[in-house]
């Protein structure tokens, strides 16, 4: 009668590590999912404004892009922006380039080179088209 419960516990076993070396292995969706990209309008710095919060750059550059906990001010380093989301920078900021929208890295230049101006847009619902702005 000890036999049965054992095998089962064996075979449950077994199943969950299959399980778990599967998952450790398979890509993980939310990093590799192209995002469903939308029709750009005339406004680059304003489809660069809801790259930067769809893509959550604000957790780590805070929301105006001066700086937060994690990352530094983005204020004049527009020129670095290509290189620095599609290949990574250091140890802290991973590659976006598989979330990104063709235009997406050309839209956040635009975006970040208004920075520190007073003219870069503010808005913080993303997904909610803004003033002048077609809706979605």
């Amino acid at each position: 009668m000890r036999v049965l419960p054992n095998i089962v516990r064996t075979a449950l076993g077994i199943i969950l590590l299959a399980g778990g070396i599967g998952a450790a292995h398979a890509a993980d969706p939310i990093l590799t999912t192209k995002p469903t990209c939308v029709t750009p309008t005339n406004d680059m710095a304003v489809e660069g404004r809801r790259a930067y919060l769809r893509m959550n750059c604000y957790s780590c550059h805070g929301a105006s892009g001066h700086g937060g906990g994690m990352g530094p001010s983005l204020v004049g380093e527009a020129d670095e922006t290509a290189e620095a989301v599609l290949n990574g920078e250091g140890e802290g900021m991973p590659s976006f380039k598989n979330n990104l929208c063709t235009n997406d890295v050309a839209n956040l230049t635009a975006y970040l080179q208004l920075l520190g101006t007073g003219s870069e847009p503010s808005f913080l619902n993303w997904w909610e088209p803004g003033p002048g702005l077609p809706s979605r």
